[in-house]
């Protein structure tokens, strides 16, 4: 009965929410409603860092708590529309966003929006966005080898990577995976990934590769290997929430846009 009641909540939350982030299309949150993410406990004392009380970015919408923020119990769990957006370029020359929302409590803030960047998002959008057909799409580089003729397509550059290799009437589509690791240990094996489903792709004879410079994050780990084609019916249709590498772990949080990405791939 438990599984059932967890299976149900999960099935709930993803009707509820489904894909959140616009990137640079907010055309796609016109008319959605906007609900400010919830945080864990422990990072609640730092509040929210990007909403201010007017269009100048000088002061924090209801500042300030432990640090220069909004209060967490202000804004947390509330739902918001946008009223309107406006592009400018931050002091490094980037290009970011005004973008007004609306509450009832709060009134009209601004949110100081990062479009490079899905982990800093601070809403979930009631309903998920529908996407237009080319909006992963276009990310996905492709070339083709002047001497041999092979056509290649691949995700860009992240932790967890697709590719997809075409010579002639065969094709290959692969996975790369890196983590990093506390200690150096050569000649691993074994490479796990989950997903949302319940369901995993185990490969425990996989090669595991180390670098043997270490960086300020630890050791790279790293994994590639073929996905066969139960492995892209999987992957094409449930997101990946954390992978290991040998006996090292990793969190996926942009688990929908790689999916999205395979699909693209997977059509070529």
């Amino acid at each position: 009965m438990k599984k059932l009641i967890l299976f149900s909540l999960i099935v709930l939350s993803n009707i509820s929410y489904g894909q959140s982030f616009p990137g640079y299309n907010l055309d796609l949150l016109l008319g959605k409603e906007l609900r400010v993410k919830e945080k864990k406990e422990s990072l609640q004392r730092f509040g929210y860092n990007d909403f201010y009380a007017d269009d100048s970015l000088k002061t924090h919408f209801d500042c300030c708590e432990t640090v220069d923020n909004s209060k967490y119990l202000s804004l947390a769990g509330k739902s918001f529309k946008m009223v309107s957006y406006e592009a400018y370029l931050d002091v490094a020359g980037t290009t970011k966003f005004k973008v007004k929302v609306d509450n009832a409590e709060t009134g009209t803030i601004v949110y100081d929006y990062d479009p490079r960047f899905e982990n800093s998002f601070a809403f979930d959008v009631i309903g998920g966005i529908q996407y237009p057909q080319e909006f992963y799409c276009k990310d996905i580089f492709f070339s083709v080898d002047k001497f041999s003729g092979e056509i290649s397509y691949s995700t860009p550059h992240a932790p967890v990577e697709f590719y997809k290799i075409i010579r002639g009437n065969t094709a290959r589509t692969q996975i790369s995976l890196k983590v990093y690791g506390s200690q150096l240990v050569l000649n691993t094996k074994g490479v796990y990934i989950l997903l949302e489903n319940g369901f995993r792709i185990e490969r425990p004879d996989a090669k595991v590769n180390v670098s043997a410079v270490k960086c300020a994050a630890g050791y790279m780990y790293s994994a590639f290997f073929d996905l066969n084609e139960n492995d892209l019916k999987l992957l094409t249709a449930n997101r990946i929430t954390d992978y290991r590498l040998y006996i090292y772990d990793d969190v996926v949080t942009t688990g929908n846009k790689l999916m999205e990405y395979l699909k693209c791939i997977a059509s070529k």
